[in-house]
């Protein structure tokens, strides 16, 4: 019996370390084929005040899930030069939007080959919340006409045919990122406006259809995980009208309100 317990002993340890040397593989495995983005590091230590050359800046490539909040991008490195940093940075320390956006127009955060557009939320309360490069889906709530002909009228006044109107919610654009925020203070690289108002960076085609959308219909900002690859594709979220309620609604009785609400908790 006295032998028993050791071996048991020993083979829980074993499977133990088979199980975090199989982690551990899988895991630099998956970071090894996960996607890798360039950014902007400091290429030596930087004191306050000291200006942004090539010398002082290089690059480092990290797994596309590891990329900071608000970080430089290497393809936009040139927006750091000649600019002088607010606080000191140590080497291989990030160098992140924050630390030049005093001097960084709207223009220059927009991506290559992308129109920049504002886009006025019906409810401002999450963009309260926003802060620049994060990323939001724009949510649609339109109104959808149904058109129907009655083929036996035959009079010809258009009386044979009846519009029906009711509200549609779909997904319009799954994942956009909020390069800037619209404030009373003209700085768009903060966060905490009241206006309802941020700025997006689009296709012009995709750009085109926001502004119509804005003009046709309410919308409302939904905020994302950074950098998260699910629920890109639009009609993944299919739509919800009348048809939705009506199944919600189906098989349950009928509320019933007494006369004298909340007796029990007064």
């Amino acid at each position: 019996m006295k032998n028993i317990i050791p071996l048991i002993v020993s083979v829980v340890l074993g499977l133990a370390a088979v199980y975090v040397v199989s982690k551990l593989l899988f895991e630099k495995e998956k970071t090894d084929t996960e996607p890798r983005i360039s950014v902007v590091v400091a290429a030596r230590d930087l004191d306050a005040y000291d200006e942004l050359t090539h010398g002082t800046l290089t690059y480092k490539d990290i797994p596309q899930s590891a990329v900071p909040k608000n970080v430089l991008l290497w393809e936009n490195v040139g927006l750091a030069y000649g600019q002088k940093l607010p606080h000191a940075v140590a080497q291989d320390d990030f160098i992140r939007m924050t630390d030049i956006r005093i001097q960084t127009t709207l223009g220059d955060c927009t991506r290559q080959g992308e129109w920049t557009i504002p886009v006025t939320f019906t409810d401002p309360a999450l963009v309260k919340m926003l802060m620049p490069d994060d990323e939001i889906a724009i949510i649609s709530t339109y109104v959808a006409k149904d058109v129907a002909i009655d083929k036996n009228m035959a009079v010809s006044d258009g009386s044979a045919v009846k519009i029906a109107e009711s509200r549609e919610t779909s997904v319009l654009l799954p994942c956009v990122r909020v390069i800037g925020i619209a404030n009373e203070r003209g700085s768009f690289r903060e966060g905490g406006s009241s206006s309802g108002t941020v700025f997006v960076s689009l296709p012009p085609q995709q750009a085109m259809i926001l502004i119509a959308a804005q003009r046709e219909s309410e919308l409302y900002p939904v905020l994302r995980k950074r950098n998260d690859s699910v629920a890109l594709n639009r009609k993944e979220g299919g739509v919800v009208n009348a048809g939705t309620f009506a199944k919600i609604r189906q098989g349950l009785a009928p509320a019933e309100l007494p006369e004298v609400p909340n007796k029990d908790h007064r």
